[in-house]
């Protein structure tokens, strides 16, 4: 084994719910899953950091929203929510090219 797999494990838990990507393409994302992520940013930016904020990486459980993803990123103005993520959570021209592109 390399160094690398020998110290480094992921491990994950089920979360069930409907990814924000879903939501998005069948119409139904409450409107709190946006303030829900705001309030990670507002968390994460302090700090300096960024997550994936790309839809397949967030899930509702009941009224609460999970960031399922292990992607964590310096701060950088240009991969945050604001600039970046939002433009996939709702049906703006980036998410439906994404659609299209990965049926």
């Amino acid at each position: 084994m390399d160094k690398l797999s020998k110290e480094e494990r992921i491990v994950k838990e089920f979360i069930d719910g409907k990814t924000v990507y879903e939501m998005v393409l069948n119409n139904e994302l409450p409107g709190f899953c946006i303030e829900q992520v705001i309030e990670m940013c507002n968390l994460l930016y302090p700090v300096g950091l960024n997550i994936d904020y790309f839809p397949t990486n967030f899930i509702l459980n009941g009224n609460k929203l999970y960031y399922i993803d292990y992607e964590w990123n310096n701060y950088m103005d240009e991969w945050n929510f604001k600039n970046w993520g939002i433009k996939y959570w709702s049906k703006t021209k980036e998410f439906m090219e994404y659609v299209k592109e990965h049926p």
